[in-house]
Formats: C-alpha cells, structure tokens, sequence
C-alpha cells in the first residue's frame, strides 16, 4: 500500500511538472509574433494615444502591452508574478524596467 501510495505521489509530482514545462513551452511560442503578442493590437487599436489608462494609471503602449501580457499568462496557468517575471526576461532576453515591472505587477493582479 505504502508504494502503491508512493508512485501515486510521484506520478501526480511529474503530470504536474510536465503540465507547468507545456505551459511555459506555450507561452514563450506564443509571445514573439504569436497569440500573446499584444503590440501589434495595441498599436493599431490605440494608434492616436500616447497613453493608455487602466486604473488610474497610464502606461505608454509598450508597459501596457506588459501589462496584458502579464494578464494573459496569468489566465494561461502561470501562478507566480516572480514565475511570470522571469518567463518575460528569458523571453525577451533583457530584465524588466522598473516601469514594465510595475505593468507587469499590475497586469498579473488585474481582475478582469
């Protein structure tokens, strides 16, 4: 009983982390040129604003692009914004500003 308890454990360990490795495969496909790439939308859907408010904040279109970003994932399974952070810096290959680290805070605690 005690292994059959024990292989349970480790096969629910390992679907759970091969679920999170397909969730982060998915979202750095997607955010350059793909369904989490917002820049493009933002850009044309608010092509006469320099700025963008939400809240009571405004954002220039490339921290609200961040911001839906951070959103987006969220809703995709990513459950940290520490996680998220770090999936955006490996993806666009530089850190966050402290500007797109505030869009991305925001964006990752919205509720929308």
């Amino acid at each position: 009983m005690k292994k059959l308890l024990f292989i349970i454990f480790i096969s629910t360990g390992i679907f759970t982390f091969a679920q999170q490795a397909d969730k982060e495969a998915y979202i750095k496909k997607e955010s350059i040129g793909g369904k989490l790439d917002f820049s493009k939308r933002i850009e044309e859907k608010y092509s006469d604003a320099p700025f963008i408010k939400f809240g009571e904040t405004l954002y220039n279109k490339k921290d609200f692009t961040v911001l839906i970003w951070a959103a987006n994932v969220r809703t995709v399974g990513v459950e940290s914004f520490d996680q998220a952070a770090k999936l955006w810096e490996e993806i666009n290959k530089r850190s966050l500003t402290e500007a797109e680290r505030k869009a991305l805070k925001t964006g990752f605690e919205a509720k929308f």
